[in-house]
């Protein structure tokens, strides 16, 4: 927690290239599941974690950037990122049967018009 406090850009070097990385680090998963079968299974899973994560990345570094130049205490940023990637995971989770027919319609919206 001092580090954080002392270092506050770690936070927003955490929202701009952390979650790209835990994003990238769960492909490999899921292309192992995807050779072992268990893809359709666990796609509305992964697409919930996949846009919360996404969310909280392009919102989260933008708040981030305001509350460093803001020169709010590190720890304060950490927890308000934190929360907004709950928030956004909570939404996410309640409104997993919407979303996922909202993607998959622009998905076929979007391989109609290619």
């Amino acid at each position: 927690m001092k580090d954080i406090d002392s270092n506050p850009q770690t936070v927003v070097m955490w929202a701009a290239f952390g979650v790209p990385l835990t994003m990238l680090a769960l492909t490999f998963p899921l292309f192992l599941f995807r050779k072992m079968g268990l893809y359709p299974v666990l796609k509305p899973y992964y697409s919930v974690l996949y846009l919360s994560l996404g969310i909280s990345w392009i919102l989260g570094f933008i708040t981030q950037m305001v509350l460093f130049f803001t020169e709010i205490s590190g720890v304060r940023m950490a927890l308000i990122w934190i929360v907004m990637f709950f928030v956004y995971f909570t939404f996410c989770v309640f409104k997993r049967r919407q979303l996922n027919s909202w993607l998959d319609a622009l998905s076929k919206a979007k391989a109609n018009k290619q």
